[in-house]
């Protein structure tokens, strides 16, 4: 493929949220997609039940915004990331706006699982690329840190045991991404935001 992991930079940590997805996509509409956090009952909870995502950037970090409300909720230090494993109406809602387009993913080598191919190199960190079929977007199951389709229309990033992904996708996938009840999401600025640790590493 010529656009063989598709132009994704290979260093750095102060990386700007745009870095996530292919160049090939960058000139589309991106937003950041918060995955849900796991509380003691192993109930899913979303970033909106303690932050008001709304009001923040794409480059919001947990750890910043919750500092000052964790004596007065202290139910809070207690969640814990999905770590790329989202619920069933995090997922479904995904699956929604992949629809039926092939993608193609990046899978961390680090999962265990055997490569049929050459591992590329992305963030400082090796992957192997495969297909990526609806079974992979299951509450549960790990979401691939790296998707993309050739036509252009979608593409996400994150890092490695994601507790969000930067989408970039064609005016409708967006729209409804952006309108889901299912979904915490916030608009990103390509020029400004960056895309903080995730919570799960």
């Amino acid at each position: 493929m010529a656009e063989r992991t598709v132009e994704l930079d290979e260093s750095g940590w102060h990386v700007p949220a745009r870095d996530f997805v292919p160049a090939s996509h960058r000139e589309l509409s991106m937003l950041r997609v918060y995955l849900p956090f796991i509380d003691r009952k192993g109930n899913f909870v979303r970033w909106s039940q303690y932050v008001d995502v709304e009001e923040h950037s794409a480059s919001l970090n947990w750890f910043e915004a919750t500092r000052h409300l964790s004596d007065e909720q202290p139910a809070l230090r207690d969640l814990i990331s999905c770590m790329g494993q989202p619920d069933e109406s995090t997922a479904e809602a995904l699956r929604d706006a992949i629809g039926d387009a092939p993608l193609r993913c990046l899978w961390w080598v680090g999962y265990g699982e055997v490569p049929t191919e050459q591992s590329v190199r992305v963030h400082g960190e090796d992957y192997f690329e495969a297909d990526l079929v609806p079974a992979d977007v299951q509450a549960g199951r790990r979401i691939p840190e790296f998707a993309w389709d050739a036509d252009k229309r979608l593409a996400w990033g994150g890092r490695l045991y994601p507790d969000s992904l930067i989408v970039a996708a064609e005016l409708s996938i967006f729209r409804q991404l952006r309108n889901d009840p299912r979904l915490d999401t916030v608009f990103v600025r390509a020029d400004r935001d960056i895309l903080p640790g995730s919570t799960g590493d």
